[in-house]
């Protein structure tokens, strides 16, 4: 019986391990751009994607994609960690206030 729960607390300990040393992982030499996508999938889950473009890319720091939907063309940043930031233009920023 000890045997049993030792090899259960040691998958659980090493699940633990192996998912901190993913996310270390894409912290410290950035995501690969199929996770990323994925990401930008799910992001606009509720409107078709029809093209993805790379504007720009620092690994570590960001990547600049340009998405097309049936709505327009939208900029969005994503940095480490899979978060999507949407990048307004100045002109539209003027024209609301």
């Amino acid at each position: 019986m000890s045997f049993l729960y030792s090899a259960f607390y040691t998958l659980i300990i090493g699940a633990v391990f192996i998912f901190l040393f993913i996310l270390a992982y894409d912290l410290l030499y950035g995501e690969k751009p199929a996770k990323q996508t994925k990401k930008i999938h799910k992001y606009f889950r509720n409107e078709s994607i029809k093209k993805i473009d790379v504007l720009e890319s620092l690994p570590r720091k960001f990547t600049l994609y340009q998405v097309t939907t049936n709505h327009g063309v939208m900029k969005i940043k994503m940095k480490p960690g899979y978060k999507v930031i949407k990048i307004v233009s100045k002109d539209k920023q003027k024209g609301k206030k």
